[in-house]
């Protein structure tokens, strides 16, 4: 059995990648007829939400056999939404394509999943896409990836004639030219009008390469002829191990370098043995490969609507036949597989094995999440966990329906199972349950979901802000407590002096007490009634970050209870705050976007409208970074404003950071808008 080579393919949603893999399945004989994206009739994009929006929501994997090996394609979303899909596809490849439109170049996406797949040590090639495109320029596309990307980037092929023009490429590792007439390709030599281009980019390419062979590099400074072949050799070498990252050129639409591309990867991706040392959290990790203990990793959860729940993952050691016992090591549990599969598209084909180098799926696994390491009883690896980004934005959910309430949480919990991306939080400030996700595409999927396969339906609205108040000076106040009904009465007077405390300090209680004004006993009583206040305070938010001193009071002797003293000292502790000047706080959110220089003008001035404060600027190559603290009342769609802004090409993290001093207007507006919600 050949060895399988996983490759999950990259990029910028827009430079094309979906119609490259379709491509390469076709000329791979995987697939008898093209299929397109406009029209949804794709491998890749099965769903009606993919073929409505015309773009890739979840990853795929497709098998193929090319000449006498077989790969492996993950085709993945390009919408950066989705980059929980994205990281998965990652974890489960030996290689990588990062494909970047001729056309448009290096995007903020290309950087992404550039610096990811660097960072997981991935075997990256480059493939410039769209060739046939209007204006389409190779070279300036190459100058934008040898920029905007740190790493020893060398292209092995240039251009015949580029947009409309393009008909051909020349292969610079072995100084021939293949051209297109008629949808036939033809060998030959290199043509005089890109002969000297050609000779130039060899060069580089050479110099590329001998920067990975210390043998080569002595006899290059030599001014040695280097052997061609051994060149070839050194070449392979270091792009198996990443050492040079190659970049080639297609026209997925023409069927143009198509060939080309699949027989570099026969020699150009790494298989499973030579794949760079997995990070471990426990354990030893066995050698990679068919030998030794079964070991894999879960890079992938779909739910189902026969199957239930299926639990997608690389094989990365051993072997494992159904219904042998397996051990989730991550969450120490025993796994059940009763039955084995191998995905191909939205399909799954059942196996008897599965072995080192393969992608599996198991079923019914219901303790199994993503990331998990799977492994057989007696190895006890635990891989690093899959690294997923926080989520940047929030919708509050509604059930439209009694019948919908009932079942929300079983799809809230399935869905989150399917997704790491999405995070659930119930607001104990707003009494919201609240779904975080990576923007408003995202969500808008995720609540999809929950109704075309779950039968829930929600309302959705920005989630209410979670304001706090505090106080700005000290306030003092006594309140009595009397209740008489005929029976046993109540009874209680408390004094009360409350201050500011530093900001994250808390909320502190002290008692102050001398001559037994207020028994002992009772102070517990009165702690209970002031935690009790903290909940509300007369802006109507928690109080936080004050303190209360109860230094006075009086007590009756058959009256005086419990209940009673947590009454007067909550009230007192109201009446106190009310005259110490309370300040309404807002969360502040720390942004980080990341941006095409040209763009970095737009998104200070915009920050500068929500009332945010920079903090820096960094350069990566073309893209810029900007950091700046800003509101979250003011970030709450900050996901679409930022894509509208950029045409798509901007990202961004968020996370709270802290609580800070509203401005008065602000606070103004809060008031009457909660005034005139109190009133509705």
């Amino acid at each position: 059995m050949p060895q399988i080579r996983n490759v999950a393919v990259l990029s910028h949603s827009g430079a094309g990648k979906t119609s490259l893999v379709e491509a390469m399945l076709y000329r791979a004989g995987a697939i008898s007829n093209r299929g397109n994206v406009e029209d949804g009739t794709t491998v890749s994009d099965v769903t009606p939400e993919e073929k409505r929006r015309k773009i890739s929501i979840y990853s795929t994997v497709h098998p193929f056999e090319w000449q006498d090996d077989a790969f492996n394609l993950i085709d993945t979303p390009g919408y950066a939404d989705f980059v929980g899909e994205i990281r998965g596809a990652q974890a489960a490849a030996d290689g990588v394509l990062i494909v970047v439109s001729a056309v448009s170049g290096v995007a903020v996406g290309t950087e992404r999943v550039w610096t990811s797949s660097f960072e997981r040590e991935l075997n990256t090639i480059f493939v410039i896409n769209k060739m046939d495109r209007e204006n389409a320029d190779f070279f300036r596309t190459m100058a934008s990836i040898e920029d905007s990307l740190a790493g020893n980037i060398a292209a092995i092929q240039v251009p015949i004639g580029q947009a409309e023009d393009f008909r051909g490429i020349v292969d610079l590792l072995d100084m021939v030219a293949y051209t297109w007439e008629g949808g036939e390709r033809s060998k030959g030599p290199i043509p005089d009008e890109v002969a000297g281009v050609a000779q130039e980019y060899r060069e580089r390419l050479v110099e590329a390469v001998v920067e990975t062979d210390d043998d080569l590099m002595m006899a290059y400074l030599e001014d040695q002829d280097l052997d061609n072949e051994l060149v070839k050799k050194a070449f392979f070498a270091a792009v198996r191990a990443n050492t040079l990252q190659p970049v080639l050129m297609t026209s997925a639409m023409q069927q143009m370098g198509i060939t080309l591309l699949l027989d570099f990867m026969s020699q150009g991706v790494r298989h499973v043995e030579q794949h760079r040392p997995l990070r471990v959290e426990k354990g030893d990790m066995p050698d990679l490969g068919a030998e030794g203990p079964f070991v894999a990793r879960v890079f992938k959860t779909v739910i189902d609507p026969y199957l239930g729940k299926v639990s997608m993952m690389r094989v990365l050691s051993g072997r494992l036949k159904a219904g042998e016992a397996l051990r989730d090591n991550t969450q120490e549990n025993d796994v059940r597989t009763a039955h084995l599969y191998v995905p191909k598209g939205k399909d799954l084909s059942e196996v008897k094995e599965l072995s080192a180098g393969m992608i599996g799926a198991i079923t019914k696994a219901d303790a199994v999440k993503t990331g998990d390491t799977l492994a057989s009883p007696g190895c006890d690896v635990v891989l690093a966990n899959i690294r997923f980004p926080q989520p940047v934005m929030a919708l509050a959910l509604t059930p439209k329906t009694r019948a919908d309430d009932d079942k929300l949480s079983d799809a809230l919990g399935k869905t989150l199972d399917a997704d790491p991306t999405l995070e659930l939080v119930r607001d104990p400030d707003t009494h919201e349950t609240v779904l975080w996700g990576m923007g408003h595409v995202h969500l808008e999927v995720a609540t999809g979901v929950m109704s075309d396969r779950f039968g829930v339906n929600v309302d959705t609205r920005p989630p209410k802000i979670s304001y706090r108040e505090t106080i700005s000076t000290t306030g003092d106040a006594r309140y009595r407590h009397r209740k008489q009904s005929g029976g046993a009465g109540q009874f209680a007077e408390v004094a009360m002096r409350v201050e500011p405390a530093e900001r994250n300090e808390g909320e502190i209680f002290d008692w102050a007490v001398v001559g037994g004004t207020i028994p002992t006993n009772f102070q517990s009583s009165c702690e209970k009634g002031f935690r009790a206040s903290l909940e509300k305070g007369p802006m109507g938010f928690r109080v936080v970050d004050v303190k209360a001193i109860v230094y006075d009071g009086k007590d009756h002797p058959v009256d005086s209870k419990d209940v009673a003293f947590q009454i007067a000292a909550g009230e007192a502790f109201r009446e106190a705050c009310a005259g110490a000047k309370p300040v309404l706080l807002e969360p502040i959110a720390l942004v980080k976007v990341r941006v095409p220089d040209r763009h970095t003008g737009d998104v200070i001035s915009d920050f500068n409208g929500r009332r945010g404060r920079i903090l820096g600027m960094d350069s990566e190559g073309s893209v810029a970074i900007i950091s700046a603290h800003v509101p979250m009342s003011e970030v709450q769609n900050y996901s679409a404003d930022l894509r509208s802004m950029t045409g798509g090409r901007g990202a961004f993290s968020l996370r709270f950071e802290r609580y800070d001093a509203a401005p008065q207007n602000v606070a103004q507006r809060v008031m009457s808008e909660r005034e005139a919600a109190a009133a509705s």
